[in-house]
């Protein structure tokens, strides 16, 4: 039983100015599939986990098996600078297919970075907020077709920008 890490980067500047109603936690905009959601949302994985070429794509298909769990993260491409984006809801077809309700974690990880200009040779550490989403899977032999919803917040004024979905997949082995 395997950990599949996703990462998914949303485009949080191209969302903040695309017109988008602010929506609600019940009721997220949509961003649609393939092409339409590729615009503001890139999902990767470790190689060996993805199915189809999809790597890179907001329809991202992963191939997992019977026990694995799947751990999503969430950031912008200016990791979180002028807009940060959190999952806050998910949904799964089958219902059945992975664990409900979705384990939702937050929390505080020691990071180095180098400082300055050109970058210090030695590292500073740094605590680095997590905030992730798991669930596992509990049905073999089939398609998941999942929903992630989101939020997206101005940092400059703490205002939420929207509430956001979109649906990629889990293969099951």
């Amino acid at each position: 039983m395997a950990t599949i890490n996703v990462l998914i980067a949303v485009d949080g500047a191209a969302l903040a100015t695309a017109g988008f109603p602010v929506g609600s936690a019940d009721s997220p905009n949509n961003l649609g599939s393939y092409g339409t959601s590729n615009v503001y949302i890139a999902m990767v994985a470790p190689n060996s986990y993805v199915s189809n070429g999809t790597q890179g794509q907001s329809e991202l298909q992963i191939s997992a098996d019977g026990g694995d769990t799947i751990e999503w993260a969430i950031t912008t491409f200016d990791n979180n600078f002028d807009q940060t984006a959190y999952l806050y809801n998910g949904s799964f077809n089958p219902s059945t297919a992975i664990n409900t309700p979705l384990s939702y974690a937050c929390g505080e990880a020691y990071a180095y970075l180098a400082t300055g200009n050109p970058p210090a040779a030695s590292p500073s550490k740094f605590i680095n907020q997590v905030s992730t989403v798991s669930g596992t899977i509990l049905q073999l032999g089939l398609t998941i077709q999942y929903t992630l919803s989101f939020v997206l917040v101005n940092n400059s004024n703490g205002q939420i920008i929207g509430y956001f979905s979109w649906d990629p997949f889990i293969n099951v082995n």
